[in-house]
């Protein structure tokens, strides 16, 4: 992204990624039945069908747009950082839903935030020689 559509916006971007999975989806779709008669007739389907779409749009798409404007705005790295971040904010939400955290996952968050670290901190150049 950042070498190749640094100049693209992160709209287009993003709906070219979301126009782009528009086949396989579909073909997902047929073989999985959703086009039947008994699926189109559940009274939650309308329902649901609103829940994804929102989840799409504001989880998703908000989401990769923000991602690839980070992206052009700062270095692939640090922009990748947000991948290894994302456990830990679940691991944020779990804890504001009630669930419990044991050593393994603060052992893991370590693990995580290290990781970032080691990714972001400066590498030392080395001397040019000609």
């Amino acid at each position: 992204i950042k070498n190749y559509l640094q100049d693209t916006e992160p709209l287009a971007i993003a709906a070219g990624n979301y126009v782009g999975i528009i086949a396989p989806s579909l073909v997902v779709l047929i073989f999985t039945d959703f086009f039947a008669a008994e699926t189109l007739n559940q009274p939650e389907l309308l329902t649901s069908l609103l829940y994804i779409g929102i989840l799409s749009i504001f989880g998703t798409a908000a989401a990769k747009i923000i991602f690839f404007r980070l992206v052009q705005i700062s270095t692939p790295v640090f922009a990748s950082s947000v991948t290894y971040l994302m456990p830990l904010v679940a691991l944020i939400w779990g804890v504001i839903d009630g669930e419990e955290i044991g050593m393994l996952q603060i052992g893991a968050a370590v693990i995580i935030l290290f990781g970032v670290y080691l990714a972001n901190s400066s590498k030392k150049k080395k001397p040019e020689t000609d």
